[in-house]
């Protein structure tokens, strides 16, 4: 998808509020460029799956203005958000496969939604299975695996369309240290293809070993913070 100003997101002055009570988030501004990769961190209840909602477009601010793909949200219709979704690439928390699918069906609908053919759709998500190490349960409906399983399911089935943003809420917390090293690995390559990835994280182990750029929630804010090493640092104002 085409990004005229090379921002595939911005927020200026966003809240966020459910019902009637206090915001969880207040006065956002944001905004990253293409091709960026950035974790976003927060103690627990800091809004950090809010903030990604409103990235992936389950829901509309409260206040502010947010622009995704250079579409202001606010002003968008339920059409146009939907053709929006299919070049976002969403990893949630609570999996949301479907579990009465196989594997390999849940990771292969993204690509027969968009009419790819069936052969095709065989060859990528058999690679992408084997590279997350699940070729041996392909034909296993999800109900049955694991968590740490459905988990490398669901991020396979994120990533196999190669969308234009990668949002990941906790993307590696059912998995060992070495599963998890994989997947962001895969990530990493995903994003030289010109993805632009947010992870949400409580891991040090994993900011520390991708020194990507941090967006911090806290008292309702964003902040941020920069690796040391700054030839990481790719396009993110806020």
């Amino acid at each position: 998808m085409s990004d005229q100003n090379n921002n595939i997101i911005e927020m200026n002055n966003v809240g966020i509020r459910y019902d009637q009570g206090p915001e969880i988030l207040s006065d956002i501004k944001l905004s990253l460029a293409q091709g960026s990769f950035h974790f976003l961190t927060g103690q627990s209840g800091a809004g950090k799956t809010s903030l990604l909602s409103l990235m992936y477009l389950a829901q509309k601010p409260s206040r502010g203005q947010i622009s995704v793909f250079n579409h202001n949200i606010n002003f968008t219709n339920r059409d146009q958000l939907a053709s929006l979704r299919r070049h976002i690439g969403v990893v949630f928390q609570d999996f949301r496969l479907i579990e009465h699918l196989s594997a390999f069906d849940n990771v292969a609908l993204p690509l027969r939604v968009s009419g790819m053919d069936e052969r095709e759709i065989r060859k990528r998500v058999t690679e992408l299975l084997t590279w997350v190490e699940l070729d041996a349960h392909m034909s296993d409906k999800t109900s049955t695996l694991s968590g740490g399983e459905k988990q490398r399911v669901a991020i396979a089935r994120a990533v196999i369309n190669r969308p234009d943003l990668l949002l990941a809420d906790e993307p590696t917390g059912n998995v060992d240290n070495i599963i998890a090293g994989k997947l962001m690995k895969l990530f990493v390559e995903l994003n030289k293809l010109g993805t632009t990835v947010v992870i949400a994280t409580h891991s040090d182990k994993i900011i520390n070993d991708f020194p990507y750029p941090r967006l911090h929630l806290q008292n309702r804010g964003l902040h941020i913070y920069y690796p040391a090493d700054t030839s990481v640092l790719r396009g993110i104002n806020v």
